[in-house]
């Protein structure tokens, strides 16, 4: 019975993969704490076969020049030889490049073999780095969305408890402000002077009205 993993790869077949080491964006993707021995060793590898990759085409390029001016001067030296056919020279000079346009012809041969085999062995190496990467990340948002929750939870009872503690706080500013009322009525404002220096109710954010009543 086939996997997620195998349901995964059968879904992504044929879909473009940018390779991801030359994305700027994946590299902000995951940060210094992510970067498994798996992430690094498959980075490793991917950045390798990029790196192989454009030396072989730049050495396929470089090799075809040569080859080209080889060539001109294998067809001067057939020029020469066709006019003087036992010239030793020109008749090892031949020789010489023949070996080198054969030596050339080789090592395009394996440049082209290099150049069809690399894209492939790139995206597998891309693709499991792809899918190591969203494991990381999928991983990281479902944490993330637990903890989201979490906070949501935290917020809707910390609102319930300042809805609480606000109803409180104006129930007992009130209760203070009667109390204090009811002093000044049953005490008189002298006697209530003389405890305020005592007792300071504005300290206690009680709103000192002397002689008056609520």
């Amino acid at each position: 019975m086939a996997n997620k993993n195998d349901d995964l790869k059968a879904a992504l077949a044929g879909k473009s993969i940018p390779v991801l080491t030359l994305d700027n964006k994946w590299h902000r993707l995951l940060g210094p704490e992510d970067m498994t021995q798996q992430i690094r060793d498959l980075t490793g590898k991917l950045n390798g076969l990029v790196k192989r990759q454009g030396k072989v085409t730049t050495d396929g390029k470089g090799i075809v020049k040569i080859k080209k001016k080889l060539m001109q001067e294998i067809l001067t030296i057939a020029d020469g030889l066709s006019k003087n056919p036992d010239d030793g020279k020109l008749l090892k000079d031949m020789e010489e490049h023949e070996r080198l346009l054969k030596e050339c012809n080789e090592k395009l041969g394996s440049c082209e073999g290099e150049k069809t085999k690399l894209p492939a062995e790139i995206d597998q190496v891309n693709r499991k780095l792809m899918m190591a990467t969203m494991e990381i990340c999928y991983r990281k948002i479902r944490e993330n969305a637990r903890e989201i929750r979490d906070l949501d939870a935290w917020l809707v009872q910390m609102r319930r408890e300042i809805k609480k503690k606000a109803v409180r706080k104006q129930e007992m500013e009130e209760t203070n402000h009667k109390m204090y009322a009811y002093m000044h009525d049953i005490f008189g404002a002298d006697v209530i002077e003389i405890f305020d220096r005592k007792y300071h109710p504005e300290d206690t954010g009680v709103s000192v009205r002397k002689g008056k009543k609520e």
